[in-house]
């Protein structure tokens, strides 16, 4: 058998936030570590997204940060590098689970021979899981934590690295028209920047007007571009993000479920074993969608959409050349600058090749 699935840490009471270590002692190559996350809600009202549950996904040897995202960065980098949302539902009614799997993914795609996590490069690698169930969900009051990992099994592989993702900057962007400069690292060569941001009610080309990066003082400008036209461009290629949720409408009301795709969510409602809800909705943007309910019932409603956690990708070079990423060793300062159009919680992550 080339290929194996195992489990790393075994389904564990996660009840209670803290942060969980877990050694990674593993003798084989990793392509991927999934990181399961269930928790039981105690209401049909929505609290928020339920990848907010968990905050931080690390990989740490020592004091050296190998990886380091959260959970709705995980899944937003999960579409972009499958073109698939998720494959399960959010579960957001009473007394349910809601059953989360976050994918770390080391390579270009699972079973990368090329790019993959080997644990025996590093003295002491260490998995570090930052959870809390009340963060997102329908107020869960229990919660359980899970952890499987796809190794090279009888196949022996010599990968040259792995891609390494990391939150590299947060800030708050100001209400008005000014830039955030950001120096980019150049230690390593980077796949793909991601600008991540979102906010009810605002669309994503009003909390950013532009966007640039630029070589030692803009003697070469790799990305120049409106805001709006880069948004454009990367869901003609990535196209819209899609998933399904199930609630309950426990009143004749308005109420609100937490979506994936922060722009132009488009829901498709059923009843489940009743009448139709014959409600009406409100277009809405930044990460949720809202339904007026003229009948208590349950329903599952397919979700359709663009831009997942507000973040959208920079690709640099063809994504499944390591050859032809942006090989910024090379470089000299380089700064990317995002020109603010609305008051919003920005992250600035990268997707970087770490060669062993």
């Amino acid at each position: 058998m080339n290929y194996r699935k195992t489990a790393i840490y075994a389904q564990t009471d996660a009840s209670t936030a803290k942060t969980e270590p877990i050694d990674l002692d593993l003798s084989e190559v990793i392509s991927r570590l999934q990181v399961k996350f269930n928790a039981t809600n105690s209401t049909h009202d929505a609290t928020d997204h339920p990848a907010k549950q968990v905050s931080k996904v690390e990989i740490v040897d020592g004091s050296d940060v190998l990886y380091s995202l959260s959970g709705q960065q995980i899944e937003a980098l999960m579409f972009y590098n499958t073109k698939r949302g998720r494959n399960y539902e959010m579960e957001y009614r009473n007394g349910l689970e809601n059953r989360m799997v976050l994918d770390l993914l080391f390579g270009r795609k699972l079973w990368d021979p090329l790019l993959a996590f080997d644990p025996r490069k590093f003295k002491n690698p260490q998995l570090k899981i930052t959870h809390n169930k009340a963060l997102g969900g329908s107020l869960p009051t229990t919660a359980t934590l899970e952890v499987f990992a796809d190794v090279f099994d009888e196949k022996v592989v010599e990968p040259i690295g792995y891609i390494m993702p990391k939150e590299f900057k947060a800030y708050t962007s100001p209400s008005s028209a000014d830039n955030e400069y950001t120096e980019l690292p150049n230690d390593y060569p980077i796949k793909r920047i991601g600008v991540m941001g979102y906010k009810a009610d605002l669309w994503w080309d009003n909390i950013f007007t532009e966007i640039e990066l630029d070589e030692e003082n803009k003697k070469r400008l790799p990305w120049s571009i409106d805001a709006y036209d880069l948004m454009q461009l990367a869901m003609t290629e990535y196209g819209q993000y899609v998933e399904t949720l199930v609630g309950t409408a426990p009143t004749i009301a308005t109420h609100t479920w937490f979506v994936t795709p922060v722009e132009v969510p488009a829901p498709m409602i059923s009843p489940i074993g009743g009448s139709w809800y014959g409600g009406i909705g409100s277009e809405t943007s930044g990460g949720y969608i809202s339904q007026v309910f003229t009948v208590q019932c349950a329903f599952r409603a397919l979700i359709s959409g663009i831009i997942p956690h507000g973040l959208v990708p920079l690709d640099c070079g063809d994504q499944m050349d390591p050859d032809d990423w942006y090989d910024v060793t090379k470089k000299g300062k380089i700064k990317l600058r995002v020109k603010a159009g609305g008051s919003a919680d920005i992250k600035i992550v990268l997707e970087q090749l770490r060669k062993y």
